[in-house]
Parts: structure tokens; sequence; C-alpha cells
């Protein structure tokens, strides 16, 4: 019975005898562990092959984890510009992997596209040092610095959005039908910039979102439950952009769920929540406490200064590591991989739901169809259904649609090396707007980054 019934969910009116023959010799080590030998349907027999364009961040062994706790076959190419760098990285990760996870290495770019079903984009154009750079000189001029919110990630889109060129250019020669995801920042900018300019149908990935979804259930159950777990239990609405959105219509179980009360559990104002009547991710405080923030910034270190100095004793464990796993890594937390890629790289054989960067085509009626959105879909078998939002609340509706417009100017600015787009996109920003202070912007963000056209 078990046997026709799943052959029925696979669209079959009877069962084959090659079928039942299958199900019978094997049914008495496992009664549910029934392999269906149909041409094309069985995803799982088949590898994939994953290519890694930023394969020796040092970050990459958490990559080999979370596949390593799936079903799936992976020929994984790790490609990276330092050869040294990419040896050593790769040790620690042969060492991790399962046998189901097979690992090849290149600096070639196309060598390593070549064939992929999926390719996972996660380089930083200048490391954390250049981070930090761009964390760094917005605050000498009196603004937030951060790496993917202007000022600093018009800087960091200024140097990355001339390497995305080559990048689509390799994609589109040797690996045209792969699925091209994204971790690279600015992830929204990065990701326009491939879909207009260069007719690659990217997505881009953020743990935020899901980071956010797993606060509301640790608040409201008192325990952390996995990412299956939230997607199961909670029902919300979603509005926004990459590192600029807001959790609505809050509901666990069918259940409306009181936000202002679990507010201070999310380390977030109850004050802030009952204005909003949302829940932002956690960069909003940029936006929110700009002045609380930018005084405790000239305290301290900027994130990309801490994590640079963490990287500094990452590069000096892995080079005496002979493949174990560096304790430094330990330091940073890692969780994209687990809630985000891996998981959409499964609903792409299967189904599942993610919330992903990518164009809005509709779900945000305030946004233009090609603009992009963080978005909750659908994904079935690899097709992307995005899940309508309805219109942006008011008292949110012109800080998400100005960061939004503004990042579109610094992409068309870039891609057509036009200073004065480059200086329209900074005062549509509202942590920017002068046009004075704009202008000193320019002139850090040319120093920084060498730039004749700006």
């Amino acid at each position: 019975m078990f046997l026709r019934r799943h052959m029925k969910e696979q669209g079959f009116t009877s069962v084959p005898r090659k079928y039942l023959l299958v199900y019978m010799s094997s049914r008495e080590s496992s009664y549910h562990k029934v392999t269906i030998k149909q041409k094309g349907r069985d995803k799982a027999m088949k590898p994939i092959r994953l290519a890694v364009v930023g394969g020796s961040s040092y970050y990459t062994p958490a990559l080999i984890e979370v596949l390593n706790e799936t079903d799936l076959e992976v020929d994984l190419v790790l490609n990276g510009r330092s050869e040294e760098k990419l040896s050593d990285v790769a040790k620690v990760c042969r060492n991790l992997a399962k046998p189901s996870v097979r690992i090849s290495t290149s600096t070639d770019l196309r060598e390593s596209l070549a064939g992929a079903d999926f390719i996972l984009q996660q380089v930083r154009i200048g490391g954390m040092r250049m981070r930090a750079e761009d964390e760094r000189f917005p605050f000498e001029l009196g603004i937030i610095g951060e790496e993917t919110i202007v000022p600093g990630g018009a800087s960091l889109a200024a140097r990355t959005i001339p390497y995305l060129k080559e990048f689509a250019g390799a994609v589109r020669e040797v690996a045209p039908k792969a699925r091209v995801l994204v971790l690279t920042n600015p992830n929204n900018m990065v990701i326009d910039y491939l879909n207009r300019y260069e007719g690659i149908n990217a997505v881009g990935f953020c743990d935020l979102p899901t980071s956010l979804l797993k606060g509301v259930v640790q608040a409201i159950t008192g325990s952390a439950g996995d990412i299956e777990t939230v997607w199961r239990d909670l029902s919300f609405k979603y509005y926004g952009i990459n590192h600029l959105a807001f959790l609505g219509d809050v509901k666990y179980r069918g259940e409306m769920v009181d936000i202002v009360e679990i507010a201070p559990k999310l380390g977030l104002d109850p004050k802030l929540i009952e204005t909003l009547e949302l829940l932002p991710v956690s960069y909003l405080r940029y936006y929110y406490y700009t002045s609380t923030v930018l005084e405790e910034a000239r305290k301290k270190p900027t994130r990309g200064e801490l994590l640079y100095e963490v990287e500094l004793d990452l590069a000096k464990q892995y080079r005496e590591s002979q493949g174990e796993k560096p304790e430094a890594l330990g330091r940073r937390q890692v969780p994209w991989y687990r809630d985000v890629v891996v998981r959409y790289i499964n609903a792409c054989r299967e189904e599942g739901k993610a919330i992903l960067v990518t164009t809005n085509q509709g779900a945000i009626p305030d946004l233009r169809d090609d603009q992009i959105a963080e978005l909750p879909v659908n994904v079935v078998r690899g097709e992307v259904q995005r899940i309508h939002q309805g219109k942006l609340p008011l008292q949110i509706r012109g800080l998400i649609t100005s960061v939004a417009d503004s990042e579109r100017l610094i992409v068309d600015a870039v891609a057509q090396e036009s200073a004065n787009l480059f200086r329209q996109g900074l005062i549509a920003h509202p942590l920017v707007r002068e046009v004075d202070k704009a202008q000193r912007v320019m002139e850090r963000i040319k120093e920084i980054n060498d730039l004749n056209w700006l």
C-alpha cells in the first residue's frame, strides 16, 4: 500500500512491475527506504556541481559542515585568487568533508565555473582591510559607517561592480544554465547590477531575516527552534530590502503575537516597536538611533576592524593547522550557510520556503518590478514564486523607497562611470542628504578605491 500510494503521488496510475521488484527486494532491509528508479525523478542520486567563488574564505569550512548534514552528493569546486590561502582552506575542508562532498580547487575562474549547477558568489573585494576603511571614513564625516549602508556601501559597490562584469562574462561563457547565488555585499546592489546590466537572474542571501524569525520563536517559547520549525509555526508579512526590512502581522501557530511584549527579548526598544507596529531587523538602529550609534562608534573599533584582527589570527592558525579546523573560527558565527544557502539548494531539488534578495516583480507595489526587494518566496524545484506582501505601511514607506532609489542610482553611476549619478545617489540617501557632505564622501571614496572617473 505504501508503494502504491507513493507512486500515485508521483503521477503514476499503476505500479510497474519493475518498481515492485525493487521494492520487494529491499523491503526486508528498510520499509521506508524505497528507491523509485524513474529516470529524471530521483534527484538525490544525481550529484550537483557547486562552484564557490571566494572559496578561499576562511569561513568556507562552515559550508562543508552543513553539506555534511544533508543527503546531497556534491562535487564542490573552491575558487580563490590566492593559491596559498586556497590550499590552506581546502586542507581543512577536505578533512571535514564526508565522502559525499568531493572537493577540488582552482584559481582559474572559468575552469571553476565550467558545468556548474549552482554558483555561490561570496567574494569580498578588498578583503576585511578595505571593509574597515569603508566603515571608518564615514564616521570621520559625521555619518554612519557600515559596509552595506551608504556611504560605506557605495564605496564597496564602486570596487565590486567592475569585478562583477568579469564574473558575469565567465558565467555566460561556461555556465549559462547555472543558478547564481550571492552572499557578496552590498547584496542589494550586487543583485541589481547582475540582473539589470548583465542579464543574470541572480538571487541574494542574508541571515538577518531568519535570525529575526528564530528570535521571535525563542522569545515566545523560551527555546531556540531550527529554521524548519520557524517556517512551520510562524506566519507574517515582510517588507523591505536587504538590511532594511520589517516583520508585520506576526502570528505564531495562528495566534497574533504581541510584538511590543516580546521586544525586550529581541533587544529592541518597546517604544519603537509600539510606534512602528512592526519588528525591524537589527540594522534599523542605524536609522532610528543615528546620533547614539555615531557617539558609541567613536569610542570603539568598527566591525570591520575587529574582523580584520580575527582574520590575521585565522591566517596564522590556518598556516599552522595542518588541516585541522582553526580555533579562531569559533569567534564569528556564520549561520547563512545552514539557514539560507543550503536550504535554497535543497529547495531547488524539491520545494521549500525562503527569504531571498531578488527582483520585486510586483510583490511590493511601492517598488518597481525590476527593483530589488527582500522577499518571502516559495521555491518549487528551482522556480522562485514570490509571495505578495502588499503596499508598504506609511510609517516605513519613505525610508525604504528612498534607500532603494539611492542604491539603484549608485549602481547606475558605477556601471556608467558617472560622477553626477553617484552624487545623486548619495543625496537621495537619508543618512547623507547634504550636497557638501556628499562631495566629501565622493572625495574619500575616490581616494580609497583609486577611481579616476569619480
